[in-house]
């Protein structure tokens, strides 16, 4: 099923006092939100695996909610305790209708059960073309949320290098694996950067990374910020907003995948 996204979101003045870290909102307003296809669709949750980063799993669903690299999909259980959708990443290409999803997943769900899934959401990474070198790294986060580029990289025959503290045991043997103090070994290596990690950790990323506060990256470099998204791009609660050279954005909807020269830190 397709829907036009429509809603009424109101925002207050003092909407920052209430959430720390959140954007100055203008006096309240009434925005109406009618843009943006969305599907919405019956899936389930085939396979469960645990692993160093939590529960992974594989979904079923339609083809037309497969996300591409970097974007996601909202998913809610049957659960009546589950009072949020939880937003899955893939972490890898979909095989058929199947879609292998990163971890960390809820641990009430149940490999068998149905979802309702709602997708695919967000803006994902788009590598230059050219790109024969991809950099890759994951900081304090999994790194599974990166399969779907290193696949989408190994078609093309590039050459891949993952930069992160906790190696994940599945990966391809041809993708090299190093600890993220060599991230800017990287830099001088790669054509391309891409990149996961919290909201909060810009800051330490360009720091490990070896850049100043006013230095920009060289190359063609992308993060995936990682951090709540619970409306999914519907009603702009501000709660996923990030602070951007354009202004504020949402996580939700302008990424969650952002140009790292774009992004503002304190």
């Amino acid at each position: 099923m397709v829907f036009y996204r429509f809603c009424v979101s109101l925002v207050h003045e003092d909407f920052t006092t209430v959430t720390s870290g959140m954007p100055p909102f203008f006096p309240t307003t009434v925005k109406l939100i009618y843009n943006n296809l969305m599907a919405h669709a019956s899936g389930s949750l085939i396979e469960l695996r645990l692993t160093s980063s939590g529960l992974a799993g594989r979904i079923e669903c339609p083809a037309n909610l497969h996300p591409a690299p970097g974007q996601y999909l909202l998913a809610s259980s049957p659960d009546p305790t589950e009072t949020l959708p939880v937003p899955l990443f893939p972490a890898g290409l979909p095989e058929g209708p199947e879609v292998p999803i990163a971890p960390p997943l809820p641990s009430h769900w149940t490999a068998g059960g149905p979802l309702q899934l709602r997708g695919p959401l967000g803006r994902g990474f788009s590598p230059p073309s050219t790109t024969r070198r991809f950099a890759l790294a994951a900081l304090q986060a999994p790194a599974d949320v990166l399969f779907p580029l290193c696949e989408q990289a190994m078609r093309q025959n590039a050459s891949v290098a993952l930069y992160t503290a906790s190696p994940p045991s599945d990966l391809p043997a041809e993708v090299e694996i190093s600890p993220l103090d060599l991230l800017p070994e990287a830099l001088a290596w790669a054509d391309y950067l891409a990149a996961v990690f919290p909201r909060e950790s810009l800051a330490n990323f360009r720091r490990l990374a070896g850049l100043g506060l006013f230095d920009r990256f060289a190359i063609p470099a992308q993060a995936l910020l990682l951090g709540p998204m619970p409306c999914g791009g519907i009603a702009e609660c501000g709660v996923c907003a990030v602070r951007t050279t354009r202004g504020w954005q949402h996580a939700c909807s302008d990424g969650p995948v952002f140009d790292l020269n774009n992004l503002e830190f304190e």
